[in-house]
């Protein structure tokens, strides 16, 4: 990945898209915690893109690339969360469809069911729940993506599971 990251920094936009495709899964994923819509997430991801792109010469640890991308498409995820803030929502915009009817292998419905246990919680949870179990950054490394200090994120993580488990005890009553 150093390699793809130096041929980033001089210009070479094959090895930048390189980059992006390696972790596109992991940044939809992480977009998705904040984000609803399908278009504010792909906008989000776009602008992490092409933020990413313009100021990859000026990342100095390769080794933390990913977590470097990750904190920019967090501010560009929050960023779309307030614009869209206020915007109203109608009915005509909503998916009432059977979201398992669609889904063709077993793996997409685990993913599913770990948004659905993910939904309702605080973005702080959410966040911290999916950098921590999906993405497997520690503690530490979570509190510097989300700038925040590191027992606030366990926390987060503590209260994130309790909900979870009040959730998933709790069942569909």
């Amino acid at each position: 990945m150093e390699n793809l990251i130096i041929k980033a920094q001089n210009g070479d936009k094959e090895a930048f898209t390189e980059l992006i495709l390696e972790i596109r899964n992991d940044l939809y994923k992480i977009a998705k915690c904040r984000l609803h819509s399908e278009d504010d997430i792909e906008d989000a991801i776009q602008e992490t893109m092409i933020k990413t792109f313009k100021s990859i010469k000026k990342l100095n640890k390769k080794q933390s690339y990913k977590k470097w991308i990750i904190s920019i498409l967090i501010n560009e995820c929050n960023n779309v969360y307030k614009k869209n803030k206020s915007k109203n929502v109608s009915f005509d915009s909503l998916d009432f469809e059977d979201t398992y009817s669609s889904i063709d292998n077993y793996n997409n419905l685990v993913e599913q069911d770990f948004y659905t246990l993910l939904h309702g919680l605080k973005y702080e949870y959410k966040i911290t729940i999916m950098l921590f179990y999906v993405e497997d950054y520690s503690i530490k490394e979570i509190s510097k993506i989300l700038k925040t200090n590191e027992n606030t994120i366990k926390t987060w993580l503590k209260r994130g599971r309790q909900k979870i488990k009040q959730k998933y005890e709790k069942g569909d009553e």
